[in-house]
């Protein structure tokens, strides 16, 4: 069973470019840290830590010079801000970056482990979650439905994305939210265009087709790379998403769940069912 940290804190914008999916987080006992195997020093005496938010994607405001439709992606965004109260949010002209917020408002993470680039895996809790700095607690005690994860996935705010390393507990709870903002056409469910769309050209990804991020991700770096749209069937099967789906089969790319006709792509796989792996 999954051992998680709490850790307690301030969370903080300013100056940084947040999304709905991360954000910077202090914590009170730097202390706390020592819980998780850093591969720098540099990343365990960093203050003021990124956080990967466990088990959600919110749409890209900023990928590689690109972003999705910044409705949805700020609404996420926006959210999450306010869950954790922090107000008076001023952006950049661009929308990239905060110029200023009223932040550092104390709350809680829950993390288990740290990503490949570094980044405490968690849970987002404010500050009234009923938590104890500093205590260890398992999956079946963790009060996941207290989180923002979990809380940005039943609003319909952003995507299920789990990897095989997710908890099966926490994941299964989010499935059930997730179905639920499906059905009822909450948030991104309106609109989503995962299953079945056209891609014309790169402003459709950014203004028109709402699409899971990492499905954007990766057209983003087709049209980086070639301008030949012939091409993008070869250059999805190249890509190794080492897929597990969620009753155990294997998939190597995402082009294995997609078929292709001209410029229409379809994925019937529900995103929830999909397990990526963590590298």
């Amino acid at each position: 069973m999954t051992q998680y940290k709490v850790i307690a804190g301030t969370f903080h914008i300013k100056g940084f470019q947040p999304d709905g999916d991360s954000i910077r987080f202090q914590a009170v006992n730097q202390a706390n840290w020592d819980f998780f195997n850093w591969e720098t020093e540099a990343g365990k005496l960093a203050k003021k830590k990124q956080l990967r938010i466990e088990a959600i994607d919110a749409l890209e405001t900023h990928y590689e010079g690109y972003h999705q439709p910044r409705a949805f992606a700020l609404a996420a965004l926006e959210s999450l801000l306010e869950l954790l109260q922090i107000s008076t949010v001023t952006y950049s002209l661009s929308l990239t970056q905060v110029v200023a917020a009223n932040d550092g408002k104390p709350g809680f993470i829950a993390s288990a482990a740290i990503d490949p680039f570094g980044r405490p895996i968690s849970y987002v809790f404010p500050k009234d979650a009923g938590l104890t700095d500093g205590t260890i607690m398992d999956s079946e005690a963790l009060p996941v439905e207290n989180s923002i994860n979990f809380q940005l996935a039943r609003e319909g705010l952003v995507y299920p994305t789990f990897y095989t390393t997710t908890d099966r507990v926490f994941a299964e709870k989010i499935r059930a939210v997730v179905a639920r903002a499906r059905a009822t056409k909450r948030g991104i469910w309106s609109i989503d265009r995962t299953s079945d769309f056209t891609l014309l050209d790169i402003r459709t990804l950014q203004e028109d087709n709402l699409i899971m991020p990492k499905l954007f991700r990766r057209l983003v770096g087709f049209y980086e790379r070639y301008s030949e749209f012939d091409k993008l069937p070869e250059y999805m099967k190249k890509q190794r998403d080492n897929l597990t789906l969620w009753d155990g089969t294997k998939k190597r790319s995402l082009a294995d769940l997609m078929t292709f006709d001209g410029r229409r792509m379809q994925m019937k796989t529900p995103i929830e069912d999909i397990l990526f792996s963590p590298k």
